[in-house]
């Protein structure tokens, strides 16, 4: 288990607070009932370990306890002791450009994983998926490794979703400006159908024991875990003709 050893500084949006932790790597700590609520961590949480079961570039991390002396005073004095979500930091990296040009196929080392990254946020609902949510580390041949960050607002009802908001379906207010990047550079829709696929062919085994590890202190009741598990085995139904719909309005464009 990993401990805070110092904490660094408080990161953009004043979500998530950097930390030096005892095995020398800086995190990216949100911690519990934060001004977004405890639902912020566990959708972090729910998030990168699907996107891990389908190998989807998430950002390593881990589940960390903190006492109240570990919390800087500074912080907000509802933010509670105990389990709390850390991301590692990785240095050098930059968002998607505001405007283009942007990176082109041949800038990118990993690229089919944008496919995945598109096919996995309609599928757990990421209405948050901005150029800042994606990250473009620089590697020494000039291409870039893409990594996803930043799941809190995941999810029908987002930082407040529950079994009812679970219920209501809903469409993202507003096209991603990463996945239009994304249709445009990749151009092949044989690519999303394979992530498609993966998330299809994903058991409710592993979804429902994704749901028991929940760190107890986080306060998500039995029905909820249940409900979101509903969820995504109802979303799956859905899956392949949001995403399509999607992909063939920027298909060309």
């Amino acid at each position: 288990m990993i401990e805070p050893i110092k904490y660094l500084e408080t990161l953009p949006g004043k979500a998530a607070h950097l930390f030096l932790f005892s095995d020398g790597n800086r995190y990216a700590v949100k911690c519990k009932n934060n001004f977004h609520g405890t639902r912020e961590l566990v959708n972090e949480y729910l998030v990168a370990k699907l996107g891990q079961l389908l190998n989807l570039p998430v950002v390593p991390f881990e589940i960390v306890n903190m006492s109240e002396k570990q919390i800087p005073k500074k912080f907000s004095t509802n933010y509670q002791a105990g389990n709390q979500f850390a991301s590692l930091f990785i240095d050098n990296c930059t968002g998607l450009a505001k405007k283009p040009p942007r990176p082109t196929l041949n800038d990118i080392n990993n690229p089919n994983v944008l496919a995945g990254i598109l096919v996995f946020d309609f599928w757990v609902h990421d209405a948050d998926r901005t150029k800042s949510n994606i990250l473009l580390k620089q590697l020494p041949d000039g291409q870039n490794d893409i990594f996803m960050i930043d799941h809190g607002k995941c999810f029908p009802g987002g930082y407040k979703w529950n079994a009812e908001t679970l219920q209501k379906s809903k469409k993202f207010k507003k096209d991603s400006v990463v996945h239009i990047w994304t249709v445009n550079i990749l151009n092949d829709l044989n690519i999303m159908t394979s992530y498609i696929e993966k998330i299809l062919e994903l058991s409710e085994a592993s979804i429902h024991e994704v749901l028991q590890e929940i760190p107890v202190d986080w306060n998500v009741s039995n029905e909820d875990k249940e409900a979101l598990f509903i969820y995504l085995k109802e979303r799956k139904k859905t899956l392949a003709d949001s995403v399509y719909t999607f992909v063939k309005r920027y298909l060309n464009h």
